[in-house]
């Protein structure tokens, strides 16, 4: 019995604490669906290649945010608010991540496909010399070898 009042009061407590959440109002300054997509590809992007080479990040000068807002002509604050109203409409956030997801798919399939190609061609160039190499190694029947010692016939 004291369990299950523990329980209607958890389930209570939940309720009423979830009463009062205020979703985000559309910014003033708010980055519209094409830009919020581009902007979230080239974050994932920025993403991966800072998991895959930080050192090359720093090669290159490349701050990721810093190029991020110069590039789409935004600040921290108006990124921050967008993203926070896009995830209170989450239909139309999951839909954003699916394009962006299409996109990075798209481009890696693509980069896939020219990896592939130059695969082939390493393969290709690879076989035309081991070919060559042999062909130079073998024996040609129209020329004569002379008569050395270590070549020549052995007679009984």
């Amino acid at each position: 019995m004291i369990k299950k009042g523990y329980i209607l009061l958890l389930v209570v407590l939940a309720v009423v604490s979830c009463h009062d959440i205020e979703r985000p109002k559309k910014p003033d300054n708010f980055i519209e669906r094409e830009k919020m997509t581009d902007i979230l590809y080239d974050i994932s992007l920025l993403r991966a290649l800072k998991t895959y080479s930080v050192n090359d990040m720093r090669a290159l000068g490349l701050e990721p945010d810093t190029f991020i807002y110069d590039k789409y002509d935004v600040d921290s604050l108006q990124l921050a608010q967008s993203i926070d109203y896009y995830s209170v409409n989450f239909n139309e956030y999951t839909s954003i991540w699916e394009e962006v997801n299409a996109r990075l798919t798209a481009q890696r399939d693509e980069i896939q496909f020219e990896q592939n190609d130059l695969d082939s061609i390493r393969i290709e160039e690879s076989k035309r010399r081991r070919d060559s190499i042999k062909k130079a190694n073998q024996p040609h029947p129209d020329i004569e070898l002379e008569n050395d010692s270590i070549l020549a016939p052995v007679s009984s």
